[in-house]
């Protein structure tokens, strides 16, 4: 924080970028999906099949955090207590 230097702008133009194509794949992608499905499962079928480039990579660590909570094992630890003896009154 003490040599700020002003922001790189090819690096905000890159993730302006990367926005810009993320939602138009999603929605492309998307739009392609679903039709598909209908086409399958019938035209009465209102479900949506959502896709996004940004999705799988966020799955992927809602899923390795999942796996990380239900294989937590407990374990024992060690705690110190410190007593301290001033004259004849003790603090803790």
């Amino acid at each position: 924080m003490q040599k700020l230097t002003p922001p790189n702008k090819f690096f905000k133009e890159a993730v302006s970028v990367r926005q810009e194509m993320d939602l138009r794949i999603g929605a492309s992608f998307t739009r392609f999906q679903t039709l598909a499905l209908r086409q399958i499962l019938g035209p009465q079928n209102k479900m949506i099949l959502s896709y996004g480039p940004c999705q799988f990579p966020t799955l992927g660590l809602v899923v390795t955090r999942k796996q990380a909570i239900d294989s937590f094992q407990e374990s024992k630890f060690w705690q110190l207590k410190l007593e301290i003896k001033v004259g004849k009154s003790k603090s803790l």
